[in-house]
């Protein structure tokens, strides 16, 4: 082929190669992309679909330990209000129950929104709208967050590993019952912040390492180290893993150490105290309603030992808690064991 046919037909060639690449974007359609926090607004911008729902709950799962605060919080909302919305419109076309169900799903959420302390006063208003709207009582989230005295560390703060949402189920509203744990485990000598949220992740791991049933995250929804810090363990928005078999309406609080050997810390007393009242206070769950796990369990366990049994029953009671036994000393030791 002589040399200038040659050169043509370089350049045709180069000129269909540059037709053939796409300069499209992503995909407009926000459901192939809300994987990630950035794809959030683009999900929340559909039409009102299950498809959409079930974006926003996989969002919400997979993104809970990276994502803001401003947008855990809306995507909560979103999936809340088409909850309602779809039960709303379902009226007369679906049974009775499934609606009732719908509707509590989306109060549910509502009050994880109540329940959040970052929440904005816009997010908090729209979240008692919804309760109301579906026909919940906004006097059980009166408070839209935790006790002005009580700090509590969220996941991200402590490096929690991602749940995994198909080992879990929901919580159904209402939060009726507290049970108090302890971890059975000697807590460790490194008693700074990072040392703590080491064993933290320690107990996280251990809970996700079971089988037959695997677990999904850490089996309570809230624990408390000696020096009195608050961890958010699992979310409330899941069912806990923390009584066998009973778990439904069942807030888990566990503090860290074996209290059948050692006795709890006053700063965790302090803290569990703080805790109970707060928990009680927005999920209108009585005094009489918060119990430790032999009181409620099954099968046999001296969890949360012998030490700290005697300061759940005088809460309970609504009695003095500055007493409490004094039959062993505390002391730190190396972690070991398994979590209880």
């Amino acid at each position: 082929m002589p040399q200038p046919q040659r050169l043509i037909l370089a350049v045709l060639i180069a000129l269909i190669g540059t037709a053939c690449v796409s300069t499209r974007g992503p995909s407009p359609d926000p459901g192939a992309s809300y994987r990630g926090p950035v794809s959030l607004v683009a999900l929340m911008s559909k039409p009102l679909s299950w498809d959409k729902l079930e974006g926003l709950e996989y969002w919400l799962a997979t993104n809970s330990s990276r994502a803001s605060n401003r947008d855990l919080i809306d995507a909560r909302l979103e999936l809340a209000d088409g909850r309602y919305e779809f039960a709303r419109r379902d009226s007369g076309q679906t049974s009775a129950a499934v609606l009732r169900k719908r509707k509590e799903r989306a109060v549910s959420d509502y009050k994880l929104v109540l329940s959040n302390a970052s929440a904005s006063s816009s997010q908090v208003a729209r979240a008692k709208s919804g309760i109301v709207l579906a026909g919940g009582s906004i006097q059980a989230a009166a408070s839209a967050g935790p006790d002005a005295g009580l700090s509590i560390i969220p996941r991200a703060a402590w490096s929690a590993a991602q749940e995994a949402p198909s080992y879990m189920k929901r919580h159904v509203a209402p939060w009726s019952h507290i049970t108090v744990h302890h971890t059975a485990i000697l807590t460790g000598s490194d008693s700074s912040s990072n040392g703590r949220a080491a064993e933290m992740r320690m107990i996280q791991r251990s809970h996700l390492n079971k089988r037959n049933p695997r677990w999904g995250d850490v089996g309570y929804h809230y624990l408390i180290d000696p020096e009195g810090r608050v961890y958010e363990g699992r979310r409330l928005a899941w069912r806990g893993a923390h009584v066998k078999g009973l778990n439904d309406h069942k807030i888990g609080v566990c503090l860290m150490g074996n209290f059948e050997i050692t006795n709890p810390a006053a700063a965790s007393l302090k803290s569990l105290e703080r805790l109970l009242d707060d928990l009680r206070k927005r999920n209108n769950i009585p005094r009489s309603n918060v119990s430790h796990h032999t009181a409620v369990a099954s099968a046999y366990t001296e969890c949360p030992g012998r030490n700290l049994i005697g300061w759940v029953q005088a809460y309970q009671r609504g009695t003095s808690l500055a007493a409490r036994p004094a039959s062993a000393p505390r002391y730190n030791a190396p972690i070991r064991g398994g979590v209880h």
